[in-house]
């Protein structure tokens, strides 16, 4: 993979990473280039006469603007990307994913001193499914930064041309020196789209909405320890032609976090999941989380409840994920 970054000049820090606590309003062009060989282009079982391997370029062009006011600070990544595929050229296609990251704690600490705000939304227009999503390395993977997309969640459905949005509205309040309340409002939707060579199969398309709360607290035992505990219910609404369904998820977990070493914290957690009011199941989390000046890693365990769209009436899908993302600069 190649990639290349417009700099305004020799020695600037790097505007993909704003400088926190100066005014800044930066415009960065930057365009990436991949190739790839895959497998499965159509994300389809072996069918006589359908060529499923190929080899892919992919050109993510990007303008990403950050934004550092007395207000509200910001990072607005805008672009497209088109696949090129050698032996299916039917495929090729352009495409879109668009994010937002907005910062408002400047603006609400002027009425709630102890308050803080954010905005996050992801937008994609793409024939391809979602796939897993690591956290960012040298994070939490419950840091705000690592939102994760609803529909990403390990259901594969075949190439098909699809909508998804996801916008996220986080919120905390210090009651004291060591204790927080925090609150969350998701809202994300997922469509389908007819028109893609590879619609046929049977694909069912459906469109979906999902609204998640949450809200927990807080507690710093000491220097190094730190609990929190959380409730969060999500629901999801599901339309399929004149068939439609709602489910519901009711999770309550309870963590702890420790830092082992100035450059090094760990994470566990765990609780219990109840699947529309019928079905319970438990949660469980850990991560190991590294930072050095010159390299970072995140690794990290999760187990949760998500709808699966498989059958026409939403059904529960419990999943195990490890994920390991790592830098090395």
């Amino acid at each position: 993979m190649a990639h290349g970054q417009y700099v305004r000049s020799c020695g600037t820090p790097s505007p993909l990473s704003p400088v926190s606590g100066a005014a800044t309003f930066e415009v960065v062009p930057s365009i990436c280039v991949s190739e790839r060989y895959d497998s499965n282009v159509f994300y389809a079982p072996p069918t006589p006469g359908l060529q499923r391997e190929d080899f892919v370029t992919n050109v993510n062009p990007i303008l990403r603007v950050n934004h550092n006011g007395d207000y509200a600070s910001g990072v607005l990544n805008v672009g497209g990307f088109s696949e090129t595929y050698v032996k299916n050229p039917d495929l090729n296609y352009l495409g879109t994913r668009d994010s937002l990251s907005l910062n408002l704690n400047n603006s609400i600490k002027r009425w709630l001193p102890n308050a803080s705000l954010s905005v996050n939304d992801t937008f994609s227009y793409t024939p391809l499914p979602p796939g897993f999503v690591n956290p960012a390395a040298g994070t939490s993977p419950g840091d705000s930064g690592n939102i994760q997309d609803v529909y990403a969640q390990g259901f594969l459905f075949r190439r098909t041309n699809n909508l998804r949005n996801n916008a996220t509205v986080s919120t905390s309040y210090a009651t004291t020196a060591s204790t927080s309340l925090q609150a969350s409002y998701n809202y994300a939707i997922l469509n389908f789209y007819g028109g893609s060579p590879s619609t046929q199969g049977g694909l069912n398309l459906f469109n979906a909405t999902t609204q998640t709360g949450t809200v927990g607290g807080t507690a710093q035992l000491s220097e190094l320890d730190t609990v929190n505990i959380k409730y969060s219910h999500t629901q999801t609404e599901s339309t399929r032609g004149s068939i439609s369904s709602l489910f519901k998820i009711d999770s309550a977990t309870t963590g702890w976090s420790r830092r082992l070493t100035p450059n090094l914290s760990a994470q566990l957690g765990g609780g219990g999941i109840l699947i529309s009011s019928a079905q319970a199941t438990y949660a469980a989390n850990a991560a190991l989380i590294m930072n050095f000046s010159n390299n970072s890693a995140t690794i990290s365990y999760v187990r949760s409840a998500f709808p699966s769209y498989v059958a026409v009436v939403p059904t529960v899908l419990v999943g195990d994920v490890f994920s390991l993302s790592a830098v090395q600069k």
